[in-house]
């Protein structure tokens, strides 16, 4: 009996802590999934090269998962569910499969579709997500109709990297870059000024360059 209490007053705190971050009605899941799952939840400080990331149970540490901060509700929430997801294929496969192979997108997609199938999300954030959910991409800067929905939620100005192609050319901190090769979720990209190549987030907010031929 106290253990059950101590779990309800552990997902109402985690609950309460997250439901600024979530869309409405929908911390309570995810509290309970870190409370009953075990999970030593962080929500990061922003990063360019990840949105977040899952590491399994080890040594008598705890599974973890980080989410980034600066997300807008829509993009923590699916990011939480992706995260999630690796530690659900992790408890039901071990290291057999791959980490973003078709038992992952069978359990991320049932995960999500729950959410999408309570109207958690905004109808057009919604059609992007079920076009998605039939074949789920690493990331979801990777899947250019769901990038694309998401970026119009964004606090910052300018367009997602991701969604650009190649030779395309855009300004990103005070340079002009030119958009190599897609590498997974970051962007093989030459700065024009010297040739030189960098690997860029795909949600990296970049300005492109309109050119009139």
């Amino acid at each position: 009996m106290h253990k059950t209490e101590s779990q309800q007053e552990a997902i109402l705190q985690f609950k309460e802590r997250l439901e600024p971050r979530l869309p409405k009605g929908t911390a309570g899941v995810i509290a309970k999934w870190i409370v009953e799952l075990k999970v030593h939840f962080v929500i990061s400080k922003p990063r360019d090269t990840k949105l977040g990331d899952f590491r399994p149970a080890h040594k008598g540490k705890a599974a973890k998962i980080t989410v980034n901060g600066d997300l807008h509700p829509y993009a923590f929430l699916i990011t939480t569910i992706h995260e999630f997801a690796h530690l659900g294929c992790h408890l039901k496969y071990g290291n057999k499969v791959a980490p973003h192979g078709k038992e992952w997108k069978s359990i991320y997609s049932e995960m999500l579709n729950l959410f999408v199938k309570q109207n958690v999300f905004p109808e057009d954030l919604t059609v992007a997500l079920k076009k998605h959910i039939a074949n789920p991409k690493a990331s979801s800067c990777s899947c250019p109709i769901l990038s694309a929905a998401l970026s119009k939620y964004d606090n910052e100005e300018g367009n997602l990297l991701g969604m650009l192609g190649p030779n395309d050319q855009f300004h990103f901190k005070g340079e002009i870059y030119r958009y190599v090769q897609l590498r997974r979720t970051r962007i093989l990209c030459s700065r024009l000024s010297d040739g030189k190549k960098y690997l860029i987030s795909s949600r990296a907010k970049v300005q492109p360059i309109v050119t009139i031929s």
